[in-house]
């Protein structure tokens, strides 16, 4: 084949092509949260599929040896956040929960790893349920700051009262700790969840270490367990009265 004639050639296939590679150049790139769903991936299997499962169904093998089951990613339902019952949680929620664990569960803290990592398996928690293609998390309780009376003895009085009303059919009283234990189900049948009130005399909760955390708890509840969310049912003042109550419990009030 002579030159030109290859010249020819070459430049009608390169004129043939360029709208096929114009075409591809166009298709959008995996986004940043299906990048970070990807990297997501590798934190899961190195910190959380042991108890999480393959799946991110809760059905890992350690699960079956645990009382309290590990999350259930798939349903898309969260028992700690600072959003309404039945909205999901904001990724700042999830974030605590990973770096703080859950004391008094086997779910631990995770605070040597980065926030890089921590974001990547977020996104990819996310990815696990189609609930995130379908709606967005309520903000509402994002913005906590604790009153100056919190834990002074009229506050602490006037929360023990509130505690004797509201709390104490569950959670028990000061020396006797919780006397309820429930049995909920999240999925199937075979996936029954243990749910234990909290027990204040520990001197911790689930939710963090934080005077705050207390008032989320009551402020949100506790989604999918008999604890309600009392933001409509007492006012702020009342629930930072019973947040007093319960810090004396927890031996947290100072004297």
């Amino acid at each position: 084949m002579g030159k030109r004639r290859w010249q020819s050639v070459y430049f009608r296939s390169l004129v043939l092509s360029l709208p096929v590679l114009l075409a591809l150049l166009a298709l959008p790139g995996p986004s940043r949260s299906e990048e970070g769903g990807a990297r997501g991936r590798d934190v899961y299997e190195k910190y959380c599929i042991g108890c999480h499962g393959e799946k991110g169904d809760g059905r890992g093998e350690a699960a079956a040896d645990l009382i309290i089951k590990p999350r259930d990613f798939t349903l898309g339902l969260f028992k700690f956040k600072s959003t309404p019952p039945g909205s999901l949680p904001t990724d700042e929620d999830l974030k605590r929960v990973i770096t703080n664990g859950l004391p008094t569960s086997a779910m631990p803290r995770f605070r040597l790893v980065s926030d890089d990592e921590k974001e990547d398996l977020i996104a990819y928690i996310k990815s696990l349920s189609g609930r995130w293609k379908k709606g967005t998390p309520e903000r509402r309780f994002t913005e906590v700051v604790v009153p100056d009376f919190v834990g002074t003895p009229e506050s602490v009085r006037k929360g023990e009262r509130l505690f004797a009303e509201r709390c104490r059919r569950c959670h028990g009283t000061k020396d006797s700790g919780p006397p309820a234990t429930f049995f909920l189900r999240w999925g199937g049948e075979d996936c029954t969840d243990l749910v234990r009130p909290a027990n204040f005399n520990y001197g911790v909760i689930k939710r963090g270490p934080r005077v705050e955390d207390i008032y989320l708890s009551i402020s949100a509840g506790v989604d999918g367990t008999p604890m309600l969310s009392y933001a409509d049912l007492l006012s702020e003042e009342q629930r930072w009265h019973l947040t007093s109550y319960i810090l004396e419990i927890m031996g947290k009030v100072r004297r």
